[in-house]
């Protein structure tokens, strides 16, 4: 039968042997997944935020939306986790999610969630200096 096959039948033979020793089986460790191949936690990056500075456009219990420039807002969802401050001269003092109003400057640090949305860990209220001429 490999006599009527010729050359191209065998190295289509040889081809598919080769082809399936290619695949190899899983490694079998104990304990964490660990070396090649393996996903890094994705807490390695707590702690990371992206800080973006506006003015307060809106605030609700859940939502706080900063206008960053004329054309552009940011929405950050608030969690029981989010921080408020107010920075003075004298430092930054703890305050309430009520003290923030619309019109204030605000510096918010954010992370993104895994929705794609943005989840505020902090709300600097800054205050404005006085302007001397």
């Amino acid at each position: 039968m490999l006599s009527k096959t010729g050359p191209a039948g065998i190295c289509a033979l040889v081809l598919c042997g080769l082809c399936f020793g290619q695949g190899r089986p899983p490694i079998r460790s104990r304990g964490a997944a660990s070396g090649r191949g393996t996903i890094p936690a994705s807490n390695n990056t707590k702690g990371v935020y992206a800080t973006s500075r506006g003015v307060v456009k809106s605030i609700s219990k859940a939502l706080l939306t900063v206008s960053v420039d004329e054309d552009h807002e940011i929405k950050f969802r608030l969690t029981r986790k989010t921080k408020f401050s107010l920075q003075d001269k004298e430092g930054a003092h703890d305050i309430k999610s009520s003290a923030l109003e619309s019109g204030q400057t605000v510096s918010v640090d954010a992370e993104t969630a895994l929705d794609g949305s943005f989840e505020a860990a902090r709300v600097v209220v800054e205050m404005s200096s006085p302007k001397i001429w």
